[in-house]
């Protein structure tokens, strides 16, 4: 049977709705056969077309001769007073053009349209009711294709079948017509669907086999025996034991029903894979089965698509286990939380975490991420859920027990009619390249001689800093320049590689003296610049006096000799009505100058730098 929507590609997923489908119609089937309620196989019949087909809609409607009016059999999506209007609607000839223009233009009025309306005869051809179909508002772009019309023919054979079991007396049933023309009835509502009924005798082993079963295996009418022998040898050899032993657990009562896929040999000698439902439906006192029924269906189009799905699925978990990173599908529905549907080995070697742990709990991811790039994801989350055209991050997991780790995910969205989004992706390990993108930075903000920042990042920093300080009213910083004095003597006399030691050590002795929020830098020669990070003039003051103190009381030995170097310092006063940050670094520099001129070793503060007018 062909799938009931073809609107789309075939996919995993329209193969199990087709097979839900097949199960469904069989199913109301043998609740015909067993004499089910007729509003419950209507309701059920009406049911089943809108899920197949959620475009639109069908009501079926039982004619009552005497009174000639409609009575509502099964009208689940129709307004209660639209059906009463129905019910009211003179129907002198149910088929005929005038009773449907009425009908239509009754339905209109409530804002219903009907694409067609089709009678429901008796096997006597008297009009028993009758079968209407209804657009939704969606129904733009709808295809009536071959299997829509043949799923329209199902429900208006279903229907019929319904009507007339109901219609016949229950002291008058099965033991006064053979099976084999009840059956046939049943098995010609479902012509050239694909699916065909059987009938077995439990006590006999005689099969009976409507025109529908016996052709899908290629045969005609008259062609088969209802031997049970020749049936078991139609089966593939492989698959025997298997349809046996479940036969065998139904007739003792173990299983509520009997189902089966297999193999079956067909005319031509070719082999098809079928589906068989049945049941058994009569048992003698002591619980021997009598009689069962059921329906086959041949499935071996749905077969080949599964395997092809499923090659297609082990070649993608092929690739995607070779690629060094994370593939992965993120489905996010609307105003609703994303998941995974799709995730490569790859979350192992990224995230620490197997895939099904990430298709059960998307949030596990959060467990791995490093503190202090959390805000950073999450602000990246956010964003996906509220629709963003992309996503790009660069974040650090801490995988348990294993080191911190550098990634970058990316993925790009794809939108969904019903509002969905797809988004398809790849994260992938950056740790090594990262720890190089890190120690060229460090490099390229590195003094190499003292390994204090430089003066390209000193001066990142004073910016920073001073921005830092506009955004506030109370807040100040100091900045002190220093120089070594004298140096030039030392390189004079004790030669470079003895004065680059000095360097070395100053930087040494100044590091210990900051705190984490201060800044220190090399800015050339023996100049050295410091941003004291909410230092008033007295905290700026007490920490020149121990930073001279400091290096005072540590000089550098060199071939047991002390060399004595002493420090001059400037210190100027950044506040948030500072003309600038290089105006406040110019006036340090100044106060530095004269603390030179005033004997070196000593500390001087340059006045407050303000705004011109202020």
């Amino acid at each position: 049977m062909k799938p009931m929507m073809s609107e789309h590609p075939l996919s995993q997923a329209d193969s199990s709705f087709h097979e839900k489908a097949l199960a469904y119609h069989q199913l109301t089937l043998s609740y015909i056969a067993r004499g089910a309620p007729l509003d419950q196989l209507l309701d059920r019949i009406a049911v089943g077309f809108a899920q197949a087909y959620p475009q639109r809609w069908l009501a079926i409607f039982l004619y009552d001769a005497q009174s000639r009016r409609m009575q509502a059999g099964s009208a689940p999506r129709m307004t209660p007073a639209l059906v009463t209007e129905i019910q009211a609607l003179p129907a002198d000839a149910p088929d005929g053009p005038d009773f449907w223009h009425r009908f239509h233009r009754l339905a209109a009025s409530h804002g219903v349209r009907f694409t067609e309306m089709l009678p429901l005869r008796s096997f006597a051809g008297h009009v028993a009711g009758i079968l209407v179909v209804a657009a939704a508002d969606a129904d733009s772009g709808f295809v009536e294709d071959t299997p829509y019309r043949q799923t329209i023919g199902a429900a208006v054979s279903m229907a019929m079948l319904s009507i007339e079991r109901a219609l016949v007396p229950g002291h008058v049933l099965a033991p006064q017509e053979p099976p084999d023309q009840a059956y046939e009835r049943m098995a010609l509502a479902i012509e050239g669907s694909g699916t065909g009924i059987w009938d077995r005798n439990a006590v006999t082993g005689e099969m009976y086999y409507s025109r529908g079963w016996k052709a899908i295996l290629g045969y005609e009418d008259w062609e088969l025996s209802s031997h049970l022998a020749d049936a078991y040898q139609r089966i593939h050899p492989d698959d025997l034991p298997y349809v046996q032993q479940t036969i065998r657990q139904h007739f003792e009562a173990r299983s509520d029903s009997y189902q089966v896929e297999h193999r079956i040999r067909c005319h031509d000698g070719s082999y098809k894979w079928i589906s068989s439902r049945g049941k058994v439906v009569a048992r003698d006192e002591q619980g021997n089965a009598l009689r069962m029924i059921g329906t086959t269906t041949d499935i071996t189009e749905i077969k080949r698509l599964t395997e092809k799905l499923g090659k297609s699925s082990r070649m993608l978990d092929y690739l995607t286990s070779e690629i060094p990173g994370m593939v992965f599908q993120f489905k996010v529905p609307p105003s609703e939380p994303g998941y995974f549907t799709y995730v490569s080995e790859g979350a192992r070697e990224t995230y620490g975490l197997a895939p099904q742990q990430l298709l059960e709990n998307p949030t596990i991811i959060d467990s791995v991420i490093h503190p202090e790039d959390m805000p950073l994801f999450e602000a990246a989350r956010q964003a996906v859920f509220a629709g963003a055209a992309h996503w790009t991050l660069e974040f650090r997991v801490m995988p348990p027990g294993q080191s911190v780790r550098w990634l970058r995910g990316q993925a790009r969205p794809r939108r969904l009619d019903d509002g969905t989004t797809l988004w398809h992706g790849f994260i992938a390990d950056i740790s090594q390249s990262k720890a190089i993108e890190l120690e060229l930075q460090e490099f390229a903000l590195t003094d190499y001689l003292t390994q204090l920042p430089n003066r390209r990042y000193f001066m990142q920093r004073l910016q920073e800093e001073y921005s830092r300080i506009q955004r506030s009213v109370t807040a100040g910083a100091a900045v002190l320049m220093c120089d070594l004095d004298h140096f030039k003597r030392i390189n004079d006399s004790l030669g470079h590689a003895v004065g680059d030691r000095v360097l070395q050590h100053f930087g040494r002795v100044l590091k210990s003296q900051l705190r984490k929020s201060d800044t220190a830098g090399r800015l050339g020669g023996e100049e050295f610049a410091i941003i004291l990070a909410g230092a008033d003039r007295q905290a700026a003051a007490d920490f020149a006096a121990r930073l001279q103190q400091s290096f005072a009381s540590q000089p550098l030995l060199h071939e047991g000799q002390h060399v004595r170097v002493t420090l001059s310092i400037g210190i100027a006063l950044m506040q948030a009505d500072s003309i600038g940050q290089e105006q406040v670094l110019r006036a340090s520099d100044d106060a530095l100058y004269r603390a030179k001129e005033k004997g070196r070793n000593c500390v001087e503060f340059a006045p407050l730098v303000f705004p011109h007018g202020g």
